[in-house]
């Protein structure tokens, strides 16, 4: 277990900078991929689709719809650690309440858990 620490304005600035350019690009992609449509009524088109023909569709569309889910989780991460970079225990391990390490959170700045705690929650999820 690392020491619980806090992370520094500086740092803070740092993250919250990495996180918009990250909801930036996630915007933007989706925006390209969705031809201007919103992720809602991107969903329900291709829920009609699937009405339709599912039995046809192709391996790409399967790519891109798992491509637009994995996005839409992220895009939600993401938006969610906006919310809370400002909170006293972001930064914090949600399972040990040990301090995530800088390296970690620059990389992925809506990380929930320690690197430790994480691989843990990947082998038993």
């Amino acid at each position: 277990m690392s020491i619980r620490q806090s992370i520094s304005p500086q740092q803070r600035n740092a993250l919250m900078d990495v996180l918009r350019l990250r909801l930036t690009s996630l915007e933007q992609h989706s925006g390209t991929r969705l031809e201007d449509l919103t992720q809602a009524q991107h969903a329900y088109q291709t829920l009609q689709q699937d009405l339709h023909d599912a039995p046809q569709r192709s391996g790409e569309e399967e790519v891109e719809a798992a491509v637009a889910d994995i996005n839409s989780h992220e895009f939600s991460a993401v938006t969610q650690a906006l919310l809370r970079i400002h909170d006293a225990d972001y930064g914090l391990c949600l399972d040990c309440h040990s301090s995530i390490a800088f390296e970690r959170l620059q990389l992925e700045p809506q990380a929930l858990r320690c690197t430790s705690c994480q691989t843990l929650y990947e082998r038993s999820h």
